[in-house]
Protein backbone atom coordinates (compact mmCIF):
# COMPACT_ATOMS: atom_id res chain seq x y z
CA UNK A 1 0.00 0.00 0.00
CA UNK A 2 1.48 4.06 -0.90
CA UNK A 3 1.76 5.89 1.88
CA UNK A 4 -1.04 8.79 1.51
CA UNK A 5 1.72 11.40 0.91
CA UNK A 6 2.78 9.19 -2.46
CA UNK A 7 -0.94 8.45 -3.03
CA UNK A 8 -1.63 12.06 -3.31
CA UNK A 9 1.47 13.12 -4.78
CA UNK A 10 1.11 10.45 -7.76
CA UNK A 11 -2.96 11.79 -7.93
CA UNK A 12 -1.68 15.58 -8.33
CA UNK A 13 0.56 14.57 -11.21
CA UNK A 14 -2.23 13.05 -12.74
CA UNK A 15 -4.12 15.71 -12.23
CA UNK A 16 -1.76 18.61 -13.31
CA UNK A 17 -0.20 16.67 -16.31
CA UNK A 18 0.96 19.33 -19.00
CA UNK A 19 0.38 17.24 -21.96
CA UNK A 20 -2.75 15.49 -21.46
CA UNK A 21 -4.36 15.20 -25.07
CA UNK A 22 -8.17 13.81 -23.79
CA UNK A 23 -9.80 14.03 -20.82
CA UNK A 24 -9.91 9.73 -20.19
CA UNK A 25 -7.78 10.53 -17.42
CA UNK A 26 -9.61 12.23 -15.10
CA UNK A 27 -12.95 10.66 -16.25
CA UNK A 28 -11.23 7.53 -14.90
CA UNK A 29 -10.24 9.18 -11.82
CA UNK A 30 -13.62 10.63 -11.15
CA UNK A 31 -15.41 7.40 -12.21
CA UNK A 32 -12.85 5.59 -9.22
CA UNK A 33 -13.68 7.74 -7.14
CA UNK A 34 -17.36 7.36 -7.09
CA UNK A 35 -16.90 3.52 -7.57
CA UNK A 36 -14.96 3.45 -4.50
CA UNK A 37 -18.07 5.28 -2.93
CA UNK A 38 -20.68 3.63 -4.15
CA UNK A 39 -19.03 0.14 -3.07
CA UNK A 40 -18.08 0.47 0.98
CA UNK A 41 -16.04 -1.89 1.91
CA UNK A 42 -15.33 -3.34 -1.24
CA UNK A 43 -11.54 -3.45 -3.51
CA UNK A 44 -12.89 -5.30 -6.44
CA UNK A 45 -14.55 -2.69 -9.35
CA UNK A 46 -16.13 -4.22 -12.60
CA UNK A 47 -14.89 -1.88 -15.59
CA UNK A 48 -18.53 -1.82 -16.43
CA UNK A 49 -19.33 0.31 -13.40
CA UNK A 50 -16.65 2.23 -14.61
CA UNK A 51 -17.93 2.82 -18.07
CA UNK A 52 -21.35 3.74 -16.54
CA UNK A 53 -20.18 6.18 -14.30
CA UNK A 54 -17.71 7.83 -17.17
CA UNK A 55 -21.33 7.97 -19.88
CA UNK A 56 -22.88 10.08 -17.05
CA UNK A 57 -20.09 12.48 -16.48
CA UNK A 58 -19.78 12.69 -20.51
CA UNK A 59 -23.64 12.67 -21.20
CA UNK A 60 -24.89 16.12 -19.97
CA UNK A 61 -21.51 17.49 -21.29
CA UNK A 62 -22.26 16.91 -24.97
CA UNK A 63 -24.91 20.14 -25.00
CA UNK A 64 -23.14 23.39 -26.83
CA UNK A 65 -21.95 26.06 -24.40
CA UNK A 66 -23.12 29.66 -25.21
CA UNK A 67 -20.50 31.89 -24.08
CA UNK A 68 -20.70 35.61 -23.02
CA UNK A 69 -20.43 36.61 -26.40
CA UNK A 70 -23.67 34.26 -27.18
CA UNK A 71 -21.35 32.26 -29.91
CA UNK A 72 -22.32 28.26 -28.97
CA UNK A 73 -19.40 26.01 -29.13
CA UNK A 74 -19.20 22.04 -29.07
CA UNK A 75 -17.17 21.38 -25.61
CA UNK A 76 -14.19 18.97 -27.10
CA UNK A 77 -12.75 16.34 -24.45
CA UNK A 78 -9.74 15.30 -26.80
CA UNK A 79 -7.16 17.43 -28.53
CA UNK A 80 -7.31 15.11 -31.96
CA UNK A 81 -9.87 15.24 -34.20
CA UNK A 82 -12.29 11.93 -33.24
CA UNK A 83 -12.83 10.04 -30.62
CA UNK A 84 -14.74 6.67 -29.93
CA UNK A 85 -16.13 7.40 -26.85
CA UNK A 86 -17.24 10.79 -27.24
CA UNK A 87 -18.43 9.91 -30.47
CA UNK A 88 -21.06 7.43 -29.26
CA UNK A 89 -22.08 9.52 -26.53
CA UNK A 90 -22.86 12.28 -29.32
CA UNK A 91 -24.61 9.81 -31.13
CA UNK A 92 -27.03 8.84 -28.27
CA UNK A 93 -27.59 12.36 -27.32
CA UNK A 94 -29.33 12.31 -30.68
CA UNK A 95 -31.12 9.52 -30.41
CA UNK A 96 -32.25 10.79 -27.10
CA UNK A 97 -33.49 14.18 -28.78
CA UNK A 98 -35.14 12.51 -31.74
CA UNK A 99 -37.67 11.05 -28.99
CA UNK A 100 -37.95 13.98 -26.84
CA UNK A 101 -35.85 12.44 -24.45
CA UNK A 102 -32.95 14.92 -22.63
CA UNK A 103 -31.76 13.38 -19.48
CA UNK A 104 -29.67 10.28 -19.53
CA UNK A 105 -32.56 9.07 -17.29
CA UNK A 106 -35.03 9.69 -20.07
CA UNK A 107 -32.80 8.16 -22.92
CA UNK A 108 -32.63 4.96 -20.82
CA UNK A 109 -36.37 4.92 -20.91
CA UNK A 110 -36.71 5.69 -24.65
CA UNK A 111 -33.50 3.86 -25.81
CA UNK A 112 -31.90 1.21 -23.65
CA UNK A 113 -30.32 -0.72 -26.14
CA UNK A 114 -29.00 2.27 -27.60
CA UNK A 115 -27.46 3.38 -23.92
CA UNK A 116 -26.07 -0.47 -23.23
CA UNK A 117 -24.34 -0.07 -26.61
CA UNK A 118 -22.44 2.97 -25.62
CA UNK A 119 -21.46 1.59 -22.40
CA UNK A 120 -20.16 -1.14 -24.05
CA UNK A 121 -18.02 1.12 -26.94
CA UNK A 122 -16.48 3.32 -23.38
CA UNK A 123 -15.78 0.05 -21.62
CA UNK A 124 -13.77 -1.35 -24.55
CA UNK A 125 -11.95 1.77 -25.31
CA UNK A 126 -11.20 2.53 -20.80
CA UNK A 127 -10.34 -1.25 -21.29
CA UNK A 128 -8.15 -0.87 -23.98
CA UNK A 129 -6.10 2.36 -22.85
CA UNK A 130 -6.72 4.82 -20.03
CA UNK A 131 -7.13 1.71 -17.34
CA UNK A 132 -4.09 0.40 -18.03
CA UNK A 133 -2.15 3.69 -18.70
CA UNK A 134 -3.29 6.06 -15.81
CA UNK A 135 -0.47 4.70 -13.98
CA UNK A 136 2.48 4.67 -16.47
CA UNK A 137 5.29 6.65 -14.80
CA UNK A 138 7.90 7.01 -17.37
CA UNK A 139 7.79 3.77 -19.26
CA UNK A 140 7.01 1.81 -16.42
CA UNK A 141 3.68 0.90 -14.78
CA UNK A 142 3.75 1.51 -10.89
CA UNK A 143 0.57 0.57 -9.36
CA UNK A 144 -0.75 3.07 -6.77
CA UNK A 145 -4.61 2.94 -7.01
CA UNK A 146 -5.17 -0.62 -8.47
CA UNK A 147 -4.00 -4.15 -10.08
CA UNK A 148 -5.33 -5.06 -13.62
CA UNK A 149 -4.99 -8.41 -15.28
CA UNK A 150 -4.28 -6.91 -18.91
CA UNK A 151 -2.30 -4.86 -20.90
CA UNK A 152 -2.72 -1.91 -23.40
CA UNK A 153 -4.75 -2.92 -26.41
CA UNK A 154 -6.53 -5.66 -24.62
CA UNK A 155 -10.75 -5.61 -25.46
CA UNK A 156 -13.18 -5.56 -22.97
CA UNK A 157 -14.57 -8.36 -24.73
CA UNK A 158 -11.62 -10.80 -24.09
CA UNK A 159 -11.52 -9.88 -20.27
CA UNK A 160 -15.06 -10.73 -19.46
CA UNK A 161 -14.80 -14.02 -21.85
CA UNK A 162 -12.33 -15.03 -18.96
CA UNK A 163 -13.61 -13.51 -16.40
CA UNK A 164 -11.49 -10.87 -15.66
CA UNK A 165 -13.36 -7.78 -16.44
CA UNK A 166 -12.44 -5.87 -13.14
CA UNK A 167 -9.84 -4.05 -11.10
CA UNK A 168 -8.66 -4.70 -8.07
CA UNK A 169 -7.78 -1.48 -5.81
CA UNK A 170 -4.84 -1.67 -3.50
CA UNK A 171 -5.42 -1.96 0.08
CA UNK A 172 -6.26 1.25 1.78
CA UNK A 173 -6.60 2.90 -1.50
CA UNK A 174 -10.99 2.72 -1.71
CA UNK A 175 -11.04 4.61 2.03
CA UNK A 176 -8.39 7.00 0.84
CA UNK A 177 -10.62 7.98 -2.33
CA UNK A 178 -13.67 8.46 -0.45
CA UNK A 179 -12.22 10.66 1.76
CA UNK A 180 -9.63 12.56 -0.51
CA UNK A 181 -12.35 12.63 -3.31
CA UNK A 182 -14.25 15.78 -2.10
CA UNK A 183 -11.14 17.88 -2.39
CA UNK A 184 -9.40 16.18 -5.37
CA UNK A 185 -12.86 16.64 -7.09
CA UNK A 186 -12.54 20.46 -8.06
CA UNK A 187 -8.97 20.19 -8.57
CA UNK A 188 -9.93 17.43 -11.55
CA UNK A 189 -12.63 20.01 -12.47
CA UNK A 190 -10.87 22.66 -13.05
CA UNK A 191 -8.03 21.41 -14.64
CA UNK A 192 -10.74 19.66 -16.82
CA UNK A 193 -12.69 23.01 -17.70
CA UNK A 194 -9.56 24.36 -18.65
CA UNK A 195 -8.55 21.18 -20.99
CA UNK A 196 -11.82 22.10 -22.84
CA UNK A 197 -12.01 25.31 -23.33
CA UNK A 198 -8.48 25.22 -25.18
CA UNK A 199 -9.14 22.61 -27.30
CA UNK A 200 -13.14 23.96 -28.23
CA UNK A 201 -11.58 27.64 -28.90
CA UNK A 202 -13.67 28.55 -26.18
CA UNK A 203 -12.56 32.41 -24.37
CA UNK A 204 -11.12 31.67 -20.41
CA UNK A 205 -14.39 31.46 -18.78
CA UNK A 206 -13.54 29.05 -16.29
CA UNK A 207 -16.49 29.18 -13.67
CA UNK A 208 -19.24 29.64 -16.22
CA UNK A 209 -17.66 26.72 -18.30
CA UNK A 210 -17.12 24.74 -15.07
CA UNK A 211 -20.53 24.87 -14.48
CA UNK A 212 -21.99 24.12 -17.94
CA UNK A 213 -20.08 20.45 -17.61
CA UNK A 214 -20.61 20.30 -13.94
CA UNK A 215 -23.19 22.12 -12.25
CA UNK A 216 -26.53 20.38 -11.00
CA UNK A 217 -28.83 22.67 -13.06
CA UNK A 218 -28.00 21.49 -15.99
CA UNK A 219 -31.72 19.61 -16.16
CA UNK A 220 -34.28 21.30 -14.56
CA UNK A 221 -36.58 19.36 -11.47
CA UNK A 222 -39.68 18.81 -13.12
CA UNK A 223 -43.16 20.11 -11.21
CA UNK A 224 -44.52 16.95 -10.92
CA UNK A 225 -41.45 15.79 -9.37
CA UNK A 226 -41.10 18.54 -7.00
CA UNK A 227 -44.99 18.15 -6.61
CA UNK A 228 -44.61 14.78 -5.25
CA UNK A 229 -41.85 15.30 -3.10
CA UNK A 230 -44.13 17.66 -1.72
CA UNK A 231 -46.90 15.26 -0.84
CA UNK A 232 -44.49 12.91 0.09
CA UNK A 233 -43.16 15.09 2.74
CA UNK A 234 -46.65 16.30 3.87
CA UNK A 235 -46.01 19.79 2.60
CA UNK A 236 -43.30 20.69 5.19
CA UNK A 237 -39.94 21.15 4.65
CA UNK A 238 -37.56 18.21 5.11
CA UNK A 239 -35.31 20.15 7.56
CA UNK A 240 -37.41 22.80 10.04
CA UNK A 241 -40.45 20.72 9.00
CA UNK A 242 -42.39 23.88 8.68
CA UNK A 243 -45.27 24.70 6.24
CA UNK A 244 -44.11 25.09 2.71
CA UNK A 245 -44.99 28.06 1.66
CA UNK A 246 -44.60 29.51 -2.14
CA UNK A 247 -40.67 29.16 -1.58
CA UNK A 248 -39.76 25.71 -2.08
CA UNK A 249 -37.12 24.21 -3.63
CA UNK A 250 -35.31 20.66 -4.09
CA UNK A 251 -32.03 19.97 -2.22
CA UNK A 252 -29.84 17.29 -2.51
CA UNK A 253 -29.46 15.78 0.94
CA UNK A 254 -25.40 14.42 0.35
CA UNK A 255 -24.82 17.79 -1.72
CA UNK A 256 -23.95 17.80 -5.27
CA UNK A 257 -20.27 19.12 -4.86
CA UNK A 258 -19.52 15.65 -2.92
CA UNK A 259 -21.27 13.36 -5.17
CA UNK A 260 -23.18 14.18 -8.50
CA UNK A 261 -26.44 12.03 -7.26
CA UNK A 262 -29.48 13.15 -8.90
CA UNK A 263 -31.71 10.40 -7.54
CA UNK A 264 -34.80 10.74 -6.25
CA UNK A 265 -33.60 8.84 -3.16
CA UNK A 266 -31.33 12.19 -2.79
CA UNK A 267 -34.16 14.61 -3.33
CA UNK A 268 -35.63 16.60 -0.59
CA UNK A 269 -37.84 19.48 -0.85
CA UNK A 270 -36.77 22.69 1.44
CA UNK A 271 -37.57 26.35 2.18
CA UNK A 272 -34.87 29.12 2.74
CA UNK A 273 -33.22 26.06 4.95
CA UNK A 274 -31.84 24.92 1.80
CA UNK A 275 -29.66 27.99 1.69
CA UNK A 276 -28.69 27.70 4.95
CA UNK A 277 -27.32 24.40 4.53
CA UNK A 278 -25.87 24.94 1.45
CA UNK A 279 -23.10 22.34 0.78
CA UNK A 280 -22.87 21.45 4.37
CA UNK A 281 -23.28 17.93 5.87
CA UNK A 282 -26.75 17.96 7.73
CA UNK A 283 -26.37 17.19 11.48
CA UNK A 284 -27.46 13.67 12.62
CA UNK A 285 -30.72 14.11 13.58
CA UNK A 286 -31.15 15.18 9.64
CA UNK A 287 -29.41 12.14 8.65
CA UNK A 288 -31.43 10.20 11.47
CA UNK A 289 -34.72 11.29 9.41
CA UNK A 290 -33.12 10.57 5.49
CA UNK A 291 -31.85 7.10 6.72
CA UNK A 292 -35.80 6.59 8.00
CA UNK A 293 -37.79 8.21 4.60
CA UNK A 294 -35.11 6.01 2.44
CA UNK A 295 -36.18 2.75 4.55
CA UNK A 296 -39.68 3.43 5.45
CA UNK A 297 -40.93 5.16 1.97
CA UNK A 298 -38.32 3.36 -1.04
CA UNK A 299 -41.52 2.28 -2.93
CA UNK A 300 -43.15 5.68 -2.74
CA UNK A 301 -39.79 7.06 -3.84
CA UNK A 302 -39.68 4.81 -6.80
CA UNK A 303 -42.84 5.46 -8.02
CA UNK A 304 -42.21 9.12 -8.28
CA UNK A 305 -39.13 9.01 -9.96
CA UNK A 306 -40.92 6.56 -12.60
CA UNK A 307 -44.08 9.28 -12.79
CA UNK A 308 -41.93 11.89 -12.93
CA UNK A 309 -39.11 9.89 -15.75
CA UNK A 310 -36.52 10.61 -13.23
CA UNK A 311 -33.55 8.40 -11.97
CA UNK A 312 -34.07 6.41 -9.13
CA UNK A 313 -30.53 4.72 -7.33
CA UNK A 314 -31.69 3.41 -3.74
CA UNK A 315 -28.55 1.11 -3.03
CA UNK A 316 -26.21 3.75 -4.84
CA UNK A 317 -27.46 6.56 -2.75
CA UNK A 318 -27.35 4.74 0.36
CA UNK A 319 -23.87 3.63 -0.10
CA UNK A 320 -22.53 7.21 -1.17
CA UNK A 321 -24.35 8.66 2.45
CA UNK A 322 -23.26 5.93 3.76
CA UNK A 323 -19.50 6.28 2.84
CA UNK A 324 -19.63 9.76 3.56
CA UNK A 325 -20.71 10.15 6.41
CA UNK A 326 -18.88 7.54 8.27
CA UNK A 327 -15.18 8.56 7.19
CA UNK A 328 -16.87 12.74 8.94
CA UNK A 329 -13.89 13.50 10.63
CA UNK A 330 -13.95 14.63 14.48
CA UNK A 331 -14.48 18.37 14.57
CA UNK A 332 -16.29 18.59 11.16
CA UNK A 333 -19.05 21.12 10.79
CA UNK A 334 -22.54 19.49 10.66
CA UNK A 335 -25.45 21.83 9.77
CA UNK A 336 -28.16 21.95 12.14
CA UNK A 337 -30.87 25.30 11.12
CA UNK A 338 -29.83 28.74 10.45
CA UNK A 339 -26.40 29.14 11.25
CA UNK A 340 -26.18 26.63 13.72
CA UNK A 341 -23.91 24.03 12.93
CA UNK A 342 -22.95 20.82 15.83
CA UNK A 343 -19.43 19.58 15.41
CA UNK A 344 -18.57 15.96 14.42
CA UNK A 345 -17.30 13.71 16.91
CA UNK A 346 -16.22 10.59 14.53
CA UNK A 347 -18.33 8.48 12.34
CA UNK A 348 -22.44 9.57 12.30
CA UNK A 349 -23.06 6.81 10.68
Amino acid sequence: MATDDLLIERLLRVIDEGRRTATYKMALLIALIDAAASLPGEREIPTRLIAERVLEIYFPQTRPYVDRAGDSHAPRQIAMKSSAVLTAVEELRRIGLSSGARSLAEVRRAAAGAVESTIGAIEDTFVRYPIPLLQVVGARTVPFLYDVEWEEGTSARSLRQRGADRIWLLDGVAERLVVLGPMLRPLIELHWTRDVAKWSGIPSEDESLRLHLFGASRVGFPSPLVRDLRALQDNRCFYCEERLGTRCEVDHFVAWSRWQNDAVENLVVADRCNGAKSDHLAASRHLARWRLRLEAQAIDLGRIAEAAGWPSASSRTWALARSTYEHVAPGTPLWVQGKEFELATGSVW
